[in-house]
Parts: C-alpha cells; sequence; structure tokens
C-alpha cells in the first residue's frame, strides 16, 4: 500500500493510493485507468478536490512512478493532463493557488508539489520547460534544441466556475484564479502579480452579496462567459440568491499590472425595494497591510519588505474621501468591503486592482461619466461608463451596459458593447483593450 506522510480522510486521494497499490503490487492497472477516467475532467483537472489539495494527488503518482520507472499503458495521457492541470494553477513556486489564508511555511509546504523528478520526467516537453524555468538557480533556464513550446497558460472550465486567467510562464508573472464549484461556500479567488498575493483567497462570505435578504439559498453557479487574448482574460458566472440575480465579472488586464473584479445585482421590476444593499467583499492576505491613498477613496495594500504594493480603487464612488451617502469602501477584518446605494433595479460594483509601482507615482484620479442614448442621459441601473487616470499620461475608460445592451455614447465615443475596457489616449481616441458584445 502507498503510505502517506499525512492522512487526510480525503477519498478521492485514497481511492488513488488504492489504485496504485493494485498497480504496483499486482500489475493490475486498471483500477488506476478507472480512477483517472472518473475523478479528472476531459482536460485533466480533478471534478472535485479543491485545487490546494492537487499536490497529495501528484504526490502519490510521484512515489509510483519512482517505484515503477514508467507510467502503465493507457495512463499517460491523462496523468499527463493532470500534470498540465496543476501547472496552470500553481505559483512559480509550486504552490497551489487559492491556498493564501494560511502563509506558514508548515501550510504552503503542504500545497507546494515537487519538482525534481518531475523536470526529468518531462524533459523536452513544454511541462518541462516551465518547471525548468521556474526551479533554475537564478530564475530562468535557457531552453534546449528540440525543446516545446510552453503550453497555454490560461484555462477555464465549460461547465463549472473554475479558471485561470493568465499571461505567461515568467516568475514575475501576473494571474488570476478562481474557484466557485460550491454555490453553498464563498468563491475562492487568488489575484497574484508581481510576485505577491494580493486579493484571496474568498470572494464573498460576509453575507449575500447581492443584497438579498439573509439566509436567502444560492442556486447552482453557472459560468456565463470566457474570454482569453492577447490583451485581457475575461471570465463572467451568475448565481441567484432569492430573487436576486448576481454576476460576477474577473478581467485581467495583460501586461498592465491591472485587474477588474466586479459584481451585478439585478432584481425583478416588481420586486420593490432592495433589503439591503450590495456588497462585494474579498479577503487579503493577513501579511498585507492597508492605508489609505493620499486624497482618494482608494487604498494600498503592502506586505513586509520592498516588493511594491498595490492600489484598489472603488471606482464607482466618488474619487475623494468625503462623507457621501452613494456607499462606502473599507478594510474590515482581513476583509475589503465595497458598498453602492442602490437607485434602481441594478447594481454594479466594480473593484479596479493596481500593482504597477511606476503607475502609482502620480495620484490615482477617477469619475463616473454621463451616458446618453437616444441624445438623453441614462440613469446608473442602465449603464456606467468610468474615466480612470494616474497623471496625463495614463488613463483608462471602463464601460459597463447593466441593462440590454443598445448603442450608447460617452466622452463622444458610442458603443452598443455590454462591456469595455480601454486606454484612452491623449489625442481623445479610445484604443479598446477588451470589448464584449
Amino acid at each position: 500500500m502507498i503510505q502517506r506522510d499525512d492522512e487526510c480522510g480525503d477519498p478521492t486521494r485514497d481511492r488513488l493510493a488504492a489504485a496504485v497499490t493494485r498497480w504496483l503490487d499486482d500489475g493490475n492497472c486498471g483500477p488506476l485507468a478507472q480512477w483517472l477516467a472518473g475523478e479528472l475532467d476531459a482536460d485533466g483537472v480533478p471534478r472535485r478536490p479543491p485545487v490546494r489539495d492537487w499536490p497529495g494527488l501528484l504526490e502519490d503518482l510521484a512515489r509510483s512512478r519512482a517505484r515503477s520507472g514508467s507510467w502503465p499503458i493507457g495512463c499517460e495521457d491523462a496523468i499527463d493532463a493532470l500534470v498540465l492541470a496543476a501547472l496552470r494553477f500553481s505559483r512559480p513556486d509550486r504552490v497551489l493557488a487559492l491556498s493564501a489564508e494560511c502563509n506558514d511555511a508548515g501550510t504552503e509546504a503542504a500545497a507546494r508539489w515537487p519538482a525534481g523528478d518531475w523536470v526529468q520526467w518531462y524533459a523536452g516537453t513544454g511541462i518541462g520547460r516551465v518547471l525548468g524555468e521556474w526551479t533554475a538557480p537564478g530564475g530562468r533556464k535557457r531552453s534546449r534544441p528540440g525543446d516545446q513550446p510552453p503550453p497555454l497558460p490560461a484555462w477555464s472550465a465549460a461547465d463549472r466556475v473554475l479558471a485561470m486567467l493568465r499571461a505567461d510562464w515568467r516568475a514575475d508573472g501576473d494571474f488570476l484564479a478562481v474557484d466557485h464549484r460550491d454555490p453553498s461556500a464563498p468563491c475562492r479567488v487568488e489575484l497574484h502579480g508581481g510576485g505577491r498575493t494580493w486579493l484571496g483567497p474568498e470572494w464573498g462570505g460576509i453575507e449575500q452579496e447581492g443584497g438579498n435578504h439573509a439566509g436567502a439559498t444560492a442556486t447552482r453557479v453557472r459560468p456565463s462567459r470566457w474570454i482569453t487574448g492577447s490583451s485581457a482574460d475575461l471570465l463572467e458566472w451568475t448565481v441567484r440568491e432569492g430573487d436576486v440575480r448576481v454576476t460576477r465579472s474577473a478581467a485581467l488586464l495583460r501586461g498592465r499590472r491591472m485587474a477588474l473584479l466586479a459584481t451585478l445585482s439585478e432584481r425583478p421590476a416588481a420586486a420593490g425595494a432592495w433589503p439591503a444593499s450590495p456588497a462585494l467583499s474579498l479577503t487579503i492576505p493577513p501579511d498585507l497591510t492597508t492605508t489609505p491613498v493620499r486624497e482618494s477613496r482608494a487604498l494600498a495594500l503592502a506586505g513586509p519588505g520592498r516588493r511594491g504594493a498595490a492600489q484598489i480603487l472603488p471606482i464607482a464612488l466618488p474619487c475623494r474621501p468625503y462623507p457621501t451617502d452613494r456607499g462606502s469602501f473599507r478594510a474590515d477584518g482581513g476583509r475589503l468591503v465595497l458598498r453602492i446605494a442602490p437607485s434602481g433595479r441594478r447594481c454594479w460594483l466594480p473593484l479596479l486592482v493596481s500593482w504597477d509601482t511606476a503607475r502609482h507615482r502620480s495620484p490615482p484620479d477617477w469619475r463616473v461619466l454621463t451616458v446618453s442614448e437616444r441624445s438623453r442621459a441614462v440613469e446608473s441601473d442602465r449603464a456606467v461608463a468610468i474615466r480612470v487616470s494616474w497623471g496625463r499620461d495614463e488613463t483608462y475608460v471602463i464601460y459597463r451596459s447593466l441593462a440590454p445592451p443598445i448603442r450608447r455614447a460617452f466622452l463622444g465615443h458610442q458603443t452598443a458593447a455590454r462591456f469595455l475596457i480601454a486606454r484612452f489616449d491623449s489625442d481623445g481616441d479610445i484604443e479598446p483593450i477588451l470589448t464584449v458584445e
């Protein structure tokens, strides 16, 4: 029987250990093939275990490979796919994402999968190339002639909310991981950039985020949109909390060290007044501290050492920190909590995150723009446009249609998009970064 260092009582891993034992002791690889077919999806991603438990599966497989010298015939492709799934959801130090609530060495060691043998076993492949670069002294290992190119880093499940928004495999690269397969639990999320985790591991959890009555039952969570491209990755998913339909958005802007996390809450026309203000709640790692950004409603996150800082901008609220009845944004008990006072059927709560220290040399500034429809200003529960800038040289526009999208205008720009993030240049032209029709 495979000996494990821990007895976690995980039935998925227990079944794997029994299947590996049959293979090693009796030469019967049938149980292992059945486990791989039943526990992994078509992309090799485990269906049930949380991401932080995947290293245990790799550990059992690695021990068996070390004893037998090879994978059993017929199981190679499925194991390769599982290894690739773990690679996509790993930080460059090989600690699995979505485990940021515990930063102690013991917990990180449990969430880290070993690399030495895997680098050797996958030499010459894209997986081996990435692992070799992550583990090489100095942070980067040159590829050899004949090595395969690295695999695509971004991935999302089609039938459940599990995704990795990621542009590259660099040791200082950025990613945004999301796991909301269980509607009865808070969404798991991790925003990692510049070698540090800034947000996570929970999105939600203080109460019903949609602003519904306490105790409302959440229905099945459904992915509604996945976009990955050279400029940005976007994941959107929906869930119903009582009579409120909640749509969450997670966008990573590639190469810009920025991300947008947002919640759209929508109630039926005949539902009446909102029982509570919708909220967006995100936990932050315990080693980070929060401070106000000067002359702004934004908050800065910083950790020990000189590894930069992140700014969190509640862009739907006024930029200047004067008293307002439009909502609030604060750090409270290890969480960032944004609340917006709804003014109609729909309410959008966006947080823009930046972790570019060069950008932060200029103070952030933003304002909500007037959106017009047929030459008339529209209400904030139909469409929202926001202009965000750091100094004179870096300005962005974020537009979201909350009602069904039709052609509208802001800043002289017309669009029929549902969602738009763009750069606003010095000539007044809009350069789209992300467009959702």
